[in-house]
């Protein structure tokens, strides 16, 4: 996405992304190859086999139970046939001649035959080719500096246009004409199978022939729709003088047209939320004006970047790593701090509290962020008196701002006393009438059985916001709590983020709202509040000064959450002149609240609190400025292709990668024997995940960025910007977090939940890039975690346990804990190789070869080989020719008849499954059970060493797949005692042994394809002895790769 003007950019590819089609491209070369290959297999397995591919000089798919029986034919005749050909006075079966039409229709099958496979064999491979080419091109220079990368690319397009479309049209054409010829010719049948054309096309064949047809045709379909799009695109361009937004900028209201998209897209959220989160009472024209104008201000800009999809996202995703180094030091201030203070070691410290929260005074925006001012704060102390009643009248009224939300209403509603449902009302004192506490809900099923609720308005429209008001007998306090965000018009409230003067407000309740600012969106509903206050009289005639009041002496208290805690800090600026005592508590408010100014002056009375990442309260407009300007930075500093950046950003980002030992080797000057030396005393974790090496990896530092062109649009962009919002927000207008601020930084594991409570300058000043950043915003989190804090600052015997104390790096399941992207590590990395690039490869390639021979070696009808030593055996082919039986082949499944043609003078084998009558000794059954037993293990393994390249194996899954491979190398060779068998060592013919013995002297078996069998044991022993030494390579790899990357550095220093 990309700005120019006011034209908003979204091209979904650049040159850097064909790795998508690369990967789209190689998807189609798998579909037809898995369509194709089993064609080729099919002729090598028969090939392999000694099987003709021709039946009774049929193609075998003409017949399907009508196939004679060879092994009763050949192996097991009956005794006076055999006694007729010895003495060569009959002959076997005549097999059915075929004419010359029937040889015309088999010329005229396998000439397209022929042409389709190879001409799809070499498409395959030359655009399998093509396609690791692009890959490659693709991979050329970095996401802003293509080097040559867009002029490779396109000379390859034109040959994947041109020649390869052409080679395309000529597989389709050699298919579609294979297909027009096999039912016009019965498919090479003679005429005899007159259901050769249904019995074929029934076949599996058939299927995986026209699933590969319908692949090459979408293929070649894809290229002309690109074209059209693009010559489409160029028309439109032509005919386009201006910009989508620059039409709009023609219209008398601008903004008002940006408001009605803006409205449309919230009316399209209402209609697929069916409703539920209302959006019926919302006018785009009036309602979102400031969302319109602030949309539009921050996209306008004359300078254009040509960012695309893929950039945001490797962008983000390294800022966010970026980010987590911030982070990670904050989680280890925390944790440091918690140990200091469960030693009673702050005692210093505690007179800078107020010290530590003045904030310093703004100047014109400025896009960069000062992280040794991030970490510059003060943890509460448990004895301090002030920093306890703060943080247990937050961990109470947390409580408050969460039952507002859903529990009062629904509690209500169930009770009968909420009039005009969800928003209805509920007033239980009416004018006139003492006001009772005994007329009122009590709250007892929430845990406050002395707190009455004592009026309720959920009246929720843009510019009101539901409120409740509670009378705590314990506190003494009387409590008025305000609702956050739920409906789209809170969401349309909370987009009226201008500035406005308070100047109004402060003369009508009386506080000089002179040069004071507020959200308007906010003040509005404020306003709405105190007059409905105002109006019921409930504040007033409970707090009354009289002393028949017995509430009397009570305090106001408002407090809320998001967009409550927001209207709340007004509501308290407004209700400070007549109450002075009004106290406030906001939770997790937006960051645009009030301006500096007032937010000062409120720190006497308004507290607010923020948890982690929250994102809400880091919303202003400076901080979206400054992620930008980051985001577009980030880009900049990217030294590597987009590929190996998108890699690498896939890796975990673990604490314990954060901070390395090893960091330091890459920035000292050392010789090579200095760094091979430090190389033996490392492993292979901390040399591949160390965070740090990984970002100089693949990052330039911010003082090395090269001086590019994208690299000079970022500077005139930022030099602009910074004058244009000087203009647009002028520094005495912006908004920041109300009162002091209480930032509660997660230094623990999810588990524990274990936060610390800082005093903190109101600017957060960084918007994180992470999940955690809307979890932390819970009010349902807060209320948890501040009674938590309490607890463990009230019980000193809850602190961190001593034995932590060594450990400097949180735990990795705390992964979370400082707002990572990952509730835990992720198990399943697209190509990140954990085990190493040779300890992943060579295991998986030995594996896949040790199954090939062995899908081969056990299906095959070669196996074992048993000649005939003493008188042949003859069958009659045709009328002038005759075949020399000369032995017998055996498989597991499959047997075959070794015969010599004297006339044509070659042999061959015909195979077939041994029939049902034939009886297996116990040899042949242990061997076939030995080579299930082989498959049934290995195979799994092999799908399991495919995935190593993506996800990381634990020690002890390897170690016992490396023994469960062992065992199906000796399964696999196991295959071997059926030379024990009764076929090889007895009579090869069950059915009449008698008479064969007589007749012939057979030799003993002998391996024939039985090597494969062996070679099959060979490859699985030794992908268990690589497997079980995967470790060592893998830290040999890592070590060498290291050692490379350190001397090139300090090359490249030298």
């Amino acid at each position: 996405m990309c700005t120019n003007g006011r034209r908003l950019t979204t091209r979904p590819l650049a040159g850097d992304d064909f790795h998508i089609v690369c990967i789209l491209n190689g998807a189609f070369r798998i579909i037809s190859l898995v369509c194709t290959l089993p064609v080729w297999v099919l002729i090598f397995q028969v090939r392999l086999s000694g099987t003709e591919m021709m039946i009774n000089n049929q193609p075998f798919w003409c017949r399907s139970s009508e196939e004679v029986d060879l092994w009763t034919v050949y192996v097991s005749p009956p005794v006076e046939q055999l006694q007729n050909v010895v003495n060569g006075t009959s002959f076997g079966p005549i097999e059915e001649d075929i004419d010359d039409a029937t040889k015309h229709q088999l010329r005229s099958m396998v000439i397209p035959f022929t042409l389709y496979l190879t001409v799809s064999l070499l498409y395959n491979i030359l655009d399998m080719v093509l396609s690791l080419a692009m890959w490659n091109a693709a991979a050329i220079g970095t996401p802003v500096e293509p080097r040559g990368r867009e002029r490779a690319l396109v000379s390859m397009i034109w040959i994947k246009m041109t020649f390869l479309n052409l080679l395309l049209c000529t597989v389709l054409g050699s298919g579609i004409y294979l297909t027009h010829a096999g039912r016009e010719y019965n498919y090479g049948c003679s005429s005899l199978h007159d259901q050769a054309v249904h019995y074929y096309e029934s076949t599996i064949w058939y299927g995986l022939f026209c699933a590969a047809m319908a692949i090459y045709a979408v293929e070649l379909l894809m290229w002309p729709c690109a074209i059209m799009n693009q010559i489409g695109h160029a028309i439109a361009l032509q005919g386009r003088q201006i910009s989508l937004f620059r039409r709009l900028g023609q219209l008398e209201d601008e903004e008002g047209s940006c408001a009605q998209c803006i409205g449309c897209c919230i009316q399209c959220i209402r209609c697929l939320s069916c409703n539920q989160l209302g959006g019926g009472n919302i006018k785009a024209k009036t309602d979102l004006t400031d969302a319109a104008i602030a949309f539009m201000n921050f996209m306008n800009s004359e300078v254009n970047f040509d960012i695309v999809l893929s950039d945001i996202y490797v962008a983000f995703k390294l800022l966010d790593r970026k980010q987590r180094e911030v982070r990670y030091k904050l989680s280890k201030q925390a944790r440091m701090d918690k140990k200091q203070t469960d030693k009673c070691e702050m005692g210093e410290g505690e007179d800078e509290s107020n010290n530590n929260n003045t904030s310093s005074p703004i100047d014109a925006v400025n896009f960069s962020i000062n992280y040794a001012d991030i970490l510059n704060r003060r943890v509460l102390s448990a004895n301090d008196e002030t920093d306890m009643y703060l943080l247990r009248q937050g961990a109470l009224y947390s409580q408050y701002a969460q039952g507002i939300y859903e529990l009062y209403p629904r509690a209500l509603l169930q009770a009968g006393l909420l009039d005009g449902g969800w928003d209805g009302l509920y007033s239980p004192w009416k004018p006139g009438d003492k006001h009772s506490l005994l007329s009122t809900f009590r709250l007892t099923e929430f845990g406050f059985p002395s707190t009455a609720l004592v009026y309720a308005n959920f009246t929720n429209k843009v510019i009101a916001t539901p409120y409740c008001i509670l009378l705590d007998e314990i506190e003494r306090t009387l409590v008025v709590v305000i609702r956050g965000s739920v409906t789209l018009e809170d969401l349309v409230t909370d987009l009226q983020w201008s500035a406005i003067e308070l100047n109004r407000v402060g003369e009508r309740v009386g506080f000089d709202g002179r040069g004071k600012y507020g959200h308007r969106g906010m003040l509005t509903n404020s306003k709405w509040i105190y007059n409905d206050i105002h109006r019921r009289k409930i504040v007033f005639d409970v707090l009354r000064d009289d002393r028949s009041n017995p509430h009397r002496d009570y305090n106001l208290v408002i407090t809320g959450h998001s967009l409550g805690g927001g209207c709340a800090a007004m509501l308290a600026i407004m209700f400070k002149p007549m109450y002075p005592n009004v106290k406030c508590y906001a939770f997790c408010p937006p960051g645009c609240t009030v301006s500096m100014n007032l937010a000062t002056e409120c720190d006497d009375f308004i507290t607010s609190f923020v948890v982690g990442n929250d994102i809400i309260p880091r919303m202003r407009g400076e901080n979206i400025e400054m992620l930008r300007y980051d985001f577009l930075e980030m880009l900049a500093r990217i030294k590597v292709s987009k590929i190996t950046a998108f890699r690498d950003s896939r890796y975990p980002c673990r604490n314990k990668d954060l901070e390395g030992m090893h960091t330091a080797l890459l920035e000292l000057q050392v010789d090579q024997s200095f760094v091979l030396t430090s190389l033996l005393l490392t492993s292979f974790s901390s040399i591949v995940t160390t965070t740090a090496v990984r970002n100089k990896r693949i990052l330039y530092a911010r003082d090395d960025i090269p001086i590019t062109e994208y690299y000079q649009k970022l500077v005139s962009f930022r030099q602009n910007r910074e004058l244009v919002f000087d203009q647009l927000s002028p520094v005495d207008t912006r908004l920041q977090i109300p009162g002091r601020l209480i930032h509660l930084i997660r230094f623990g594991d999810e588990a524990n939940n274990r936060y610390l409570p800082y005093y903190k300058s109101r600017m957060l000043c960084e918007i994180h890039v992470c999940l955690d950043s809307m979890k932390d915003h819970s009010i349902k989190n807060l209320s948890v975690v501040l009674p938590k804090i309490v607890s463990e600052y009230e019980n000193s015997s809850t602190t961190v346990s001593h034995d932590d104390d060594d450990v400097d790096d949180i735990s990795v399941q705390s992964e979370n804990s400082f707002g990572g992207d990952f509730t835990e590590e992720p198990w399943f990395v697209t190509f990140s190789f954990p085990h190493g690039l040779v300890a992943s490869f060579v295991p998986t390639l030995l594996a896949v070869a040790a199954v090939c021979f062995s899908v081969i070696g056990n299906n095959t009808c070669t196996l074992f080989e048993r000649k005939i030593t003493d008188r042949p055996s003859y069958n009659m082919t045709d009328q002038e020719s005759y075949e020399i039986i000369a032995g017998v082949s055996y498989g597991l499944y499959f047997y075959g008849i070794q015969y010599r043609d004297e006339v044509d003078e070659f042999y061959t084998t015909q195979c077939k499954p041994y029939p049902s009558h034939v009886v297996n000794d116990d040899y042949v059954k242990a061997a076939r059970g030995f080579s299930a037993i082989a498959l049934v293990i290995g195979f799994p393994i092999v799908l399991l060493l495919c995935l190593t390249s993506c996800m990381k194996l634990g020690d002890r899954t390897v170690r016992v797949m490396s023994t469960l491979l062992m065992l199906v190398a000796t399964c696999q060779l196991m295959i071997l005692v059926f030379l024990n068998s009764e076929r090889c060592v007895d009579n090869p013919n069950p059915v009449d042994s008698s008479y064969l013995q007589s007749q012939f002297v057979w030799a003993k078996c002998a391996l024939h394809t039985g090597k494969y069998v062996i070679i099959a044991s060979v490859l699985w022993s030794l992908v268990a002895v690589t497997l079980g030494f995967s470790s060592r390579l893998s830290l040999v790899e890592a070590r060498l790769r290291f050692a490379s990357m350190s001397l090139s550095s300090a090359t490249t220093t030298q």
